[in-house]
């Protein structure tokens, strides 16, 4: 009877354990802009001040943002700030690399789940950037599968 009680608690403690590092391993998997890659679209903006209005129009935008599986980054110049809960200090790099490498093109980037970037804007226009993601091919099947 104390046997099968041990291996009872055994199997329950193994059980918490693996819970517990596959839940680290997924929230650490997303360290670099490349692991969102087929995944996500981004949306990477270079805020014009920290008051700029991107922060607040991309989250009044939740729902359709939500349904378009995309994540966003705000760089306000002092921090970066995104619709996940953390930002990593290698993400927040490879956020500030790109948004430099871009800068005269365009302070707002639209990437693509296949991680290319699909426009380069002077300015955060949402419905523009949900048209043309809604024109693109892997987002048209979704449509259709839901």
């Amino acid at each position: 009877m104390s046997f099968n009680l041990v291996a009872t608690t055994r199997q329950a403690t193994l059980t918490v354990v693996l819970s517990l590092i596959t839940l680290t391993t997924h929230g650490a998997d997303m360290n670099r802009l490349d692991d969102y890659q087929w995944k996500n679209r981004l949306i990477l903006v270079q805020a014009t001040s920290e008051n700029g209005g991107e922060i607040e129009t991309l989250r009044s935008a939740r729902a359709e943002i939500d349904d378009r599986d995309i994540v966003w980054f705000v760089n306000t110049g002092s921090d970066v700030v995104s619709n996940q809960k953390a930002v990593s200090s290698s993400l927040e790099s490879d956020i500030k690399a790109v948004l430099d490498e871009s800068r005269s093109y365009g302070r707002v980037l639209l990437i693509g789940k296949d991680g290319g970037i699909k426009s380069r804007e002077s300015s955060l226009d949402l419905d523009a950037i949900f048209r043309r993601i809604d024109g693109m091919p892997m987002r048209i099947r979704e449509m259709r599968a839901d």
